[in-house]
């Protein structure tokens, strides 16, 4: 009878130790999701990258690191994008994060949130070779932007090639003197670094400084229709009013458009006055 309480006791002892392991054993494993979880992707050097060194993507790796973890400024590879071509202002060796701080505050200064200025946005909008101005586009030009919709009013809708009814258009211009900030990813308009300097021309996106209204109109007019970029003077700073035309305003007003176009082209240029130099001598 001793020998069966014994082995009871020993029974209930082992599965109280089972117990106890197994809560013990998922404490751990509850200590260890909460350490990693919530990771970000940060970037780190691949290599030994000396100071003054352009950052890119063939000296860099990125890899998962929980946000409890993280310095307070590391370089996110979100934010990558942004650092590519620009030096680095200190040494980092092999393996180690690279820090935002890493960078010059002159340097630093050329990353597009700096660019933008106050009470406005930065809204990037799709274009291709003709909108975009066939890749001449660069950071700090000026345009204006002129948006095209259809429309089915019955007496704007002008006749196909085939005679048969076809659609009208209404184009209008959207916004004067729009400064842009970047094409594509490039954000200077003077290549500095690795990575940017082969982007000129290549771009199926730019990205434009505009008020939050702005944003709007000009996410309603690229769902409803098609934008086109005029590329201005960057002396040209003068705002017109604005206007719309349809498809067949146009059409009847060719004659009226070209007469005004051959009239500005023969128009003489300003000539400047001479001026008078007066010269004092002795008396």
């Amino acid at each position: 009878m001793a020998k069966k309480k014994l082995l009871i006791a020993a029974v209930i002892v082992g599965l109280f130790a089972a117990a106890l392991l197994y809560l013990y054993a998922s404490q751990i494993e509850q200590e260890k999701q909460e350490l990693i979880r919530d990771q970000v992707e940060v970037v780190k050097a691949a290599r030994n990258i000396p100071a003054g060194t352009p950052l890119s993507k063939d000296r860099i790796t990125t890899e998962q690191v929980p946000e409890r973890f993280l310095p307070p400024n590391p370089l996110l590879e979100q934010d990558l994008n942004i650092y590519l071509g620009t030096p680095l202002a200190v040494n980092v060796e092999e393996g180690a994060m690279i820090l935002t701080s890493d960078f010059s505050v002159q340097e630093v200064s050329r990353t597009l949130s700096s660019k933008i200025p106050p009470e406005e946005r930065a809204m990037s909008v799709s274009v291709d070779q003709i909108s975009g101005v066939s890749g001449l586009l660069r950071p700090g030009d000026r345009v204006d932007v002129l948006g095209t919709f259809p429309i089915g009013t019955k007496d704007q809708v002008v006749a196909d090639a085939s005679g048969k009814a076809g659609v009208g258009y209404v184009t209008m211009t959207l916004l004067q003197n729009v400064t842009l900030l970047a094409t594509g990813q490039q954000i200077s308009d003077v290549p500095t670094g690795e990575g940017q300097a082969q982007q000129g021309g290549s771009y199926n996106t730019v990205t434009v400084s505009v008020t939050v209204d702005e944003a709007e109109l000009m996410t309603i007019a690229q769902t409803r229709g098609k934008i086109m970029l005029l590329l201005r003077n960057r002396e040209d700073v003068e705002v017109s009013t604005v206007t719309k035309r349809t498809l067949r305003e146009v059409m009847e007003e060719l004659e009226i458009i070209q007469k005004k176009r051959n009239e500005r082209r023969k128009k003489p240029k300003k000539k400047e006055k001479p001026t008078l130099e007066v010269i004092a001598g002795d008396r």
